[in-house]
């Protein structure tokens, strides 16, 4: 086959977010057309129903299976894989080229007449092929004005869509039998769930790597800005953090929320959200009540502890957060194995998960100084409750509560 060549390529599947791109490479044989009659029925696969496409697509299948072939075609797939490889503009490059190759083959072309092959390309990426001495001529939107484009763009699609018909009956979720997956706002909420993604999503593609790359969310208790600080920095690396402010021991309000507005500076220059929860006093006297004189570390912190704890676990089951922690173990000053027990029996009450991370540890507070004074962060030097030693003046008595 000596004389000029004219070769036409189409592709299928480049803009979705899952799946292969597919690319036809076809040839009419010159010597023994296709009939006019059928050339007539040809249109761009995108204006003919579901039903007329197969039944053309079957036509051009048996065409190309005669003694004397009407014409030449290739298909080939690139898979999702490689798209991530190489990005799909490539993937869609060699998905053309070899079935440009193909084709070549098959019409058994003498490589030395390079000259005489010209290959006509639906699309505007100005490719350039090294088996090919001509560039390409690039068209766009003639898949309905020149007969062969619309029967490679017919073999394309059909090809694609037989494809999805097997990927439809693993991937049941993903509806490939309606919709061929491309960006709409049902597939961006079908990708808000990671463990939906599939083996055939393009991971490369924003919207799939946005939903792999999202990190768990953690509730982390709070009890200080500076006790903060550590545990919002480390944990950040694993974790999208959710700051949930509760302290319902400290006295006065005044040094309450004192502390709360140096939390909130921490939140801001980190980037993390956070849950301001209410000012919760007269239940933290009701709560400690008849165990006011007992010595620091012991029933009354435990009760302290156990009431914030108890408060967090509550928000995390509210908000469907699985993991949690607190900045309680942050502090030098707070029996870790006694809040370890507490934490096990709230997680196990609400299914939940704490990080039993003693931020402490590997100079974790000291990176907490570090940081308050970088950034003039407000740092107390004792925890503020009444009853506490520490308690600038002494203890204190509580004021009554209401009943």
């Amino acid at each position: 086959m000596n004389k000029k060549i004219k070769i036409w390529v189409d592709e299928a599947g480049r803009w979705p977010w899952a799946w292969p791109v597919v690319a036809c490479s076809l040839f009419f044989n010159a010597e023994y057309p296709p009939s006019k009659a059928f050339i007539k029925k040809l249109d761009d696969s995108k204006k003919l129903t579901e039903k007329k496409r197969e039944e053309l697509f079957e036509e051009l299948i048996e065409y190309s299976r005669w003694e004397n072939p009407k014409l030449y075609f290739w298909v080939w797939v690139v898979d999702n894989f490689i798209i991530d490889e190489i990005n799909i503009r490539q993937a869609n490059k060699e998905a053309m080229r070899r079935s440009l190759v193909e084709v070549l083959r098959k019409i058994k072309h003498n490589p030395e007449q390079k000259q005489k092959i010209e290959v006509v390309i639906d699309g505007r990426d100005n490719y350039v092929f090294d088996e090919l001495d001509k560039k390409p001529l690039y068209i766009v939107w003639w898949d309905g004005k020149v007969s062969e484009i619309s029967a490679a763009s017919i073999i394309a699609k059909v090809f694609r869509d037989k494809m999805l018909q097997t990927y439809a009956s693993i991937y049941p979720d993903m509806n490939l039998e309606n919709h061929k997956w491309y960006g709409t706002k049902k597939h961006k909420e079908y990708l808000s769930d990671a463990s939906k993604i599939t083996g055939i999503h393009r991971c490369s593609y924003k919207p799939v790597k946005e939903t792999l790359e999202k990190k768990e969310k953690i509730l982390l208790h709070i009890c200080c800005g500076p006790d903060a600080t550590v545990p919002i920095i480390d944990l950040k690396k694993d974790y999208e953090v959710i700051c949930f402010w509760y302290d319902p021991n400290i006295q006065p309000k005044k040094e309450h929320d004192k502390r709360l507005w140096e939390l909130k500076k921490v939140c801001e220059i980190e980037w993390v959200d956070f849950i301001e929860w209410e000012y919760d006093v007269l239940n933290f006297f009701e709560r400690i009540k008849g165990l006011e004189d007992t010595p620091e570390k012991w029933d009354k912190c435990t009760e302290c502890y156990d009431m914030r704890l108890q408060r967090t676990a509550l928000e995390a089951r509210k908000l469907g957060i699985k993991y949690w922690t607190s900045t309680l173990n942050t502090s030098p000053h707070k029996d870790l194995e006694k809040m370890f027990t507490l934490w096990d029996k709230h997680s196990l009450k609400g299914n939940l998960e704490f990080l039993k991370i003693a931020f402490r540890k590997n100079g974790g507070f000291q990176r907490s100084v570090e940081y308050t004074k970088k950034h003039n962060i407000y740092r107390q030097n004792y925890c503020w409750c009444i009853y506490s030693d520490t308690y600038p003046g002494g203890r204190r008595t509580a004021p009554k509560t209401k009943k």
